[in-house]
């Protein structure tokens, strides 16, 4: 059976600790003087030892006294989170979540981590912005969005960021293109290929464009477009060779439909975020869907 002390008794005692004066402490609390020496009597007689040594000029902690506010202060500051987190889920039915995204995280990251959500909140609304990682860094400087997914440097963003994975970029052809005939790319012929990749504006194009020119190799694209299945869709066709994350190819190259090669020597990995304003607190609702998004990450970059 539970004994449990007094939350207001207890309050009252951090409040005399703080300020090691029942005076200061009473006027703190706007309290008289002798409700708040009253509520430390009822305190010590409840736990039967003194929690304070008194002489004329101020009254020091005990060694119970001691432990006893430490105890105290966890306990009232788990009692005010958990006040501030029941008000959360108490109103959480009424609010809208927004949310921005990359074209990639829409299609295949936020329809799982969304279903996640909606959940464990079934009445909450959720409003969603597309647009390049430049574009979703603007939103959040411009407060168009709570949270924004999307790909993009981890030491260059302004804004809070929680890494949710990386994927790795490579090169797609028809399996009747000369590399697929050949068993590999050819580096040096890059010049001479008509390579559709994400858009010229998309931090996923500059992305892959400083790893070229790290090679003396400028791209010049011949298709710009921030789909990936459009993408695979036209070097289906042979119409070019495609920039795309590994993991978006499997089923096509289990298929035979697309053959897959390492961009160079070494890989191109591309990281993910979910970024947030600096200095928000998040809410529950935020919080669960930053944790959800990154599983689904996980699961849909693993391939």
């Amino acid at each position: 059976m539970h004994n449990p002390l007094e939350t207001r008794l207890l309050v009252n005692f951090c409040e005399i600790a703080n300020a090691q004066s029942i005076r200061k402490a009473a006027k703190n609390l706007s309290l008289t003087t002798s409700a708040v020496s009253h509520s430390l009597k009822r305190l010590e007689e409840d736990l039967g030892c003194k929690l304070f040594d008194r002489n004329t000029r101020k009254i020091t902690l005990t060694y119970a006294g001691e432990r006893l506010h430490t105890l105290a202060n966890e306990l009232l500051s788990n009692l005010t989170r958990a006040r501030s987190l029941v008000n959360q889920w108490a109103e959480v039915h009424q609010k809208t979540i927004r949310i921005g995204a990359s074209p990639v995280a829409c299609q295949h990251i936020l329809p799982m981590a969304l279903r996640e959500l909606k959940e464990s909140f079934p009445g909450m609304n959720v409003q969603i912005l597309t647009g390049t990682s430049y574009q979703l860094a603007d939103y959040l400087e411009e407060n168009k969005v709570d949270l924004a997914i999307y790909p993009a440097n981890e030491n260059s963003e302004k804004h809070n960021k929680i890494a949710i994975g990386s994927d790795t970029l490579e090169f797609i052809v028809n399996p009747l293109h000369p590399w697929a005939q050949a068993g590999r790319a050819d580096f040096s012929d890059i010049q001479s290929q008509k390579i559709i990749m994400a858009e010229s504006k998309s931090y996923t194009f500059d992305l892959i464009n400083s790893y070229f020119r790290s090679y003396q190799q400028p791209l010049n694209p011949f298709i710009e477009i921030s789909n990936e299945e459009v993408i695979k869709r036209l070097v289906e066709l042979d119409i070019g060779i495609g920039i795309i994350p590994k993991w978006a190819t499997k089923s096509e190259i289990a298929n035979g439909t697309l053959v897959s090669f390492p961009l160079g020597r070494r890989k191109l990995n591309r990281h993910w975020i979910v970024a947030h304003q600096e200095l928000k607190e998040l809410s529950f609702a935020e919080t669960l869907l930053i944790g959800v998004t990154q599983n689904v990450a996980e699961t849909v970059f693993a391939g």
